[in-house]
């Protein structure tokens, strides 16, 4: 019997201690992010809009080059180009072109803020603007940022990161309305810088 007791003891033991050595911490998952400077990956992403009666999707690429330049160019249903340098957005869509400073649109520079601090690995840069909670263990975990300042960010409610090591691959933003996007991200190609 005693025999017994010593070795559910022995497996629990090495149970919970496997346990805790895969679960994830965020200094670990900002180290994996910054190993990834300049990245391109592939995205569909689906709109949920409370009144429309299916989703809208829209599918293209994402390019990352660290500090602070994100590029989304959508390919299909129709070429449209949003690039945001440092502190400036500029916007393409057939003949259409616009540059605007990202202090003027408060709710898109806390997105912004939110994917480039998380694809270059600063945590800091995410504590600025968001409290996080991450879940998981390295091989599957979520990150879940939500915004400090209500009033500064008026129409987000939450911006969830799912994963797998150091592969982003769902973003997930739910606004204040109940509107709602999803992008699936594909595995990350690493590029030079521009």
């Amino acid at each position: 019997m005693k025999y017994s007791y010593f070795l559910i003891s022995i497996f629990l033991s090495i149970h919970s201690a496997n346990t805790y050595a895969n679960e994830i911490d965020m200094p670990t998952l900002m180290k994996l992010f910054a190993v990834n400077k300049n990245i391109k990956t592939e995205f569909v992403e689906r709109k949920f809009v409370r009144i429309l009666d299916s989703p809208v999707e829209s599918s293209g690429e994402l390019i990352f080059i660290a500090p602070a330049h994100l590029e989304k160019n959508t390919k299909s249903p129709r070429a449209e180009s949003m690039m945001i340098d440092g502190n400036k957005v500029s916007i393409e869509r057939g003949s259409f072109k616009r540059s605007m400073s990202l202090d003027d649109l408060a709710d898109m520079a806390s997105l912004v803020q939110s994917m480039t601090a998380t694809f270059r690995g600063d945590q800091g840069g995410i504590e600025q603007y968001f409290k996080w909670v991450l879940t998981g263990t390295i091989k599957k975990w979520q990150l879940v940022l939500r915004p400090k300042n209500i009033k500064l960010f008026v129409t987000i409610r939450e911006i969830s990161f799912k994963g797998e090591g150091d592969f982003v691959h769902t973003v997930e933003t739910t606004l204040t309305d109940g509107d709602s996007s999803l992008m699936t991200l594909g595995r990350a190609i690493k590029i030079g810088a521009k």
